[in-house]
């Protein structure tokens, strides 16, 4: 018997117990996209905690295709990681894709900001590509 091959992510949640006096992290996988856990562990806090660095940037740049890469900087070692790069078109479907419409995770509210938002971007890169075709057109004259 085979199974179908499902997508699944990492992921991480810090415990609270009214209890307990050590926070518990646990940390596994889930089906993607889903509540589903398909396997975790749970670690003391206090020894995740030693292992994080205490300065730690994240940055996201947006490049001339689409694309956003997200990268990870450890203020100590000054070393920088890409950890993904996704399209902004791709990002955008994930958002209004109908299960997420359905069960009413996106209000019009949202969708009209976002829509006033990627307009206004629009706008900027029009005028962008408007000023470098003006500056290779020779002059009149």
């Amino acid at each position: 018997m085979t199974f179908p091959a499902l997508p699944f992510e990492p992921f991480g949640e810090l415990l609270t117990s009214a209890g307990c006096l050590t926070q518990m992290f646990r940390i596994g996988y889930r089906i993607s996209g889903t509540d589903t856990v398909l396997t975790f562990t749970e670690v003391p806090f206090s020894v995740v905690r030693q292992w994080i660095p205490q300065e730690i940037s994240v940055s996201v740049s947006l490049r001339q295709n689409g694309g956003l890469i997200a990268s990870l900087e450890l203020g100590e070692t000054a070393e920088r990681n890409v950890l993904k790069e996704v399209s902004l078109v791709q990002l955008v479907q994930e958002l209004i894709e109908p299960h997420r419409l359905s069960m009413e995770e996106v209000k019009t509210s949202d969708l009209d900001v976002l829509l006033l938002a990627l307009e206004s971007s629009a706008q900027f890169v029009r005028t962008a590509i408007s000023t470098l075709k003006s500056n290779k057109d020779p002059p009149c004259g």
